[in-house]
C-alpha cells in the first residue's frame, strides 16, 4: 500500500484545485515539511533559507513538471534530473528585477546593443562579470573587447564549433559527459569522438593514453567540462595543463564549459583554463560561462564567453547573434553585484547535501554505489548496476526494444537501456526522478545522475523513498 504521507493522488488534487492536467501537488509531504521548517532557523548561523522546500510544480518546471508528464507520475517526492536548483532566487536578483519592473516600458535597451555588437564599451553588467571572475578566481585577462554575450552556453559552443569544426569533423570529449554536448554535435553535423574515463580510487580520471590516441587529424575541437558534469571532478591545474597541452600539440581548439565553476566542495578548487601558467595554452582555449547554474537563472537566457586569442574570439563572435532580453541582463547584473553572500551560503549548503547524500547512500542503499564525494557541481553520479542486475533490467530492456517507445522529446523510437529501466522503476515506485546515464555518452551505462540542489528535507525524503523502493525488489 502506498504511503500517502509521501505525496497526493493526482486526480484528486487536480479535481479539487480545478487546474486541469498540468499541475501536481507535493501534498501533505510539502505541507508537513514547511510546517516543521517554519519553526526552525533558516540556517544555522545564516540568513538565507535553503531548508524550506519550495514548490515549483505547475510552473512549467523541467525539473519537476517534465518528470511528472513524461514518467506519468501520479505523485512525486522529488524531481532530481535536470540541472537547476529548487531554492528561492537570491534576494539581490529579485530586488533588481522588481526595480526594473517599475519602469513600464520595454523598448530597445542600449546596453544590450553594446553587448550584442561587442563595442568594447564598459557598462555595469560587463564590469560585474569581469570583477566577479577577477575577485573570486584570479582571472585577470577578461576585458570588454574579448568578452562576448549571448543567450546561453550552448549557442556559444555551437558558434565556436561552426568556426573551427566543419561538418564531418571530430569533437573530442572525455566521457561520460554532459548530454547536451551531443545535441551541439548533432546541430553542427560533426562527429563525437569519445574517450572513456577510468575510475581510480573512487574518482574519475582521464585515460591520457586513450585520450591522445583519439586525436586524429580529423578532430578539430575538444569540449572540456570544468568542473565536470556528471562525475563531479574539479580538474587540477596539472590535469588541465596536460589536457590543453595535448590539444595544442594536435592543433585542437579547447572549448571550455565552466558553467558549474561556482560549485566546488570543501577541500577542492576550481581552476579556470584562463589561469594556466603558459600563455600559449590559454590562447588555445575559449571559455563559456553563465549565471544560469550559479544562481539558477536558466530561464533568463543570458551567458557569456571570452578568449585571449583574438582570432578564436573573432571567429566565434562572427557566428553569434545575441538576442538578449532586458530582464536576463538585469538578473545577471544583479546577481554579480549583490549575490556573493547568497552564493557562498548556497555553496556551503550544497556541500552539506553532498556529505549527507554520499553518507546516506553508503549506509542505507547497498544496491547503489557512489564513489568519493563529488569535488564540484551539485550533481552525483550513481552506479546502479546492482539494481539493474537485481531486477533483471537487461532482459526487460530487450523485451521492450522489440517495439521501442517514442522519446517524449523527439517522438522518435528510443531503445531502452538498463539505466532507463531503473529510472522508470524509481519514478513509479519511489516517486523520485533520476536522470538515466544513457545520454551522457560512453560510461553512462548502468548509471543515473542525481541533482542534490534541493532542501535537505526533500533530499532525505527522496533517499528514504528510494531506499524503501529498492528493499521491495524481489
Amino acid at each position: 500500500m502506498e504511503d500517502q504521507s509521501q505525496g497526493q493522488d493526482r486526480r484528486s488534487f487536480l479535481r479539487n484545485a480545478g487546474m486541469g492536467g498540468s499541475v501536481l501537488a507535493m501534498g501533505p509531504l510539502l505541507a508537513s515539511i514547511q510546517a516543521d521548517a517554519a519553526s526552525a532557523a533558516p540556517m544555522a548561523g545564516g540568513k538565507f533559507d535553503f531548508d524550506t522546500p519550495y514548490n515549483r510544480i505547475g510552473t512549467n518546471s523541467v525539473h519537476w513538471d517534465m518528470a511528472i508528464r513524461d514518467e506519468h507520475m501520479t505523485k512525486i517526492i522529488a524531481g532530481m534530473g535536470v540541472a537547476d536548483m529548487d531554492f528561492k532566487c537570491a534576494p539581490a536578483i529579485m530586488a533588481g528585477l522588481r526595480k526594473r519592473m517599475e519602469h513600464e516600458n520595454w523598448g530597445y535597451n542600449l546596453m544590450e546593443i553594446d553587448l550584442a555588437f561587442n563595442t568594447g564599451r564598459t557598462n555595469p553588467f560587463i564590469d560585474g562579470i569581469i570583477e566577479w571572475n577577477r575577485k573570486r578566481y584570479g582571472i585577470t585577462n577578461v576585458t570588454p573587447k574579448n568578452l562576448g554575450v549571448n543567450t546561453g552556453v550552448h549557442s556559444g559552443i555551437i558558434a565556436a564549433m561552426q568556426a573551427y569544426a566543419p561538418p564531418g569533423s571530430g569533437v573530442l570529449m572525455a566521457t561520460p559527459i554532459y548530454g547536451g554536448f551531443y545535441g551541439d554535435v548533432a546541430r553542427t553535423k560533426t562527429v563525437a569522438v569519445e574517450s572513456p574515463m577510468k575510475m581510480v580510487n573512487g574518482r574519475f580520471e582521464i585515460d591520457w593514453e586513450d585520450f591522445e590516441r583519439r586525436m586524429t587529424p580529423n578532430v578539430k575541437v575538444s569540449i572540456l567540462c570544468n568542473p565536470q558534469n556528471p562525475v563531479g571532478r574539479a580538474w587540477t591545474k596539472e590535469e588541465l595543463t596536460k589536457y590543453v597541452s595535448l590539444c595544442l600539440k594536435h592543433n585542437i581548439v579547447v572549448l571550455s564549459d565552466e558553467i558549474h565553476c561556482d560549485f566546488v566542495s570543501k577541500g577542492h578548487k576550481y581552476v579556470p583554463v584562463a589561469t594556466l601558467d603558459d600563455k600559449k595554452l590559454v590562447d588555445n582555449t575559449i571559455t563559456f560561462k553563465s549565471v544560469s547554474k550559479s544562481f539558477s537563472l536558466a530561464g533568463m537566457k543570458c551567458a557569456w564567453y571570452f578568449s585571449t586569442n583574438p582570432e578564436i574570439f573573432a571567429r566565434t563572435q562572427a557566428n553569434v547573434h545575441a538576442d538578449l532580453n532586458t530582464l536576463g541582463v538585469v538578473a545577471a547584473q544583479s546577481a554579480y553585484a549583490g549575490g556573493a553572500e547568497w552564493m557562498d551560503a548556497c555553496v556551503d549548503y550544497i556541500d552539506g547535501n553532498h556529505d549527507f547524500a554520499n553518507q546516506y547512500i553508503k549506509a542505507n542503499i547497498p544496491l547503489i554505489k557512489t564513489g568519493a564525494k563529488p569535488e564540484g557541481t551539485y550533481l552525483t553520479w550513481l552506479d546502479i548496476s546492482g539494481v539493474a542486475d537485481k531486477m533483471g533490467a537487461q532482459k526487460m530492456a530487450d523485451q521492450i526494444n522489440k517495439n521501442p517507445p517514442a522519446n517524449p522529446m523527439t517522438g522518435k523510437p528510443q531503445k531502452q537501456q538498463n539505466e532507463d529501466i531503473v529510472s522508470h522503476y524509481l519514478a513509479k515506485n519511489a516517486f523520485v526522478y533520476l536522470q538515466p546515464g544513457t545520454g551522457f555518452g560512453l560510461g553512462g551505462h548502468n548509471h543515473l545522475r542525481m541533482n542534490i540542489a534541493t532542501s535537505r528535507r526533500t533530499l532525505k525524503a527522496a533517499l528514504d523513498s528510494v531506499a524503501g523502493a529498492l528493499k521491495n525488489l524481489a
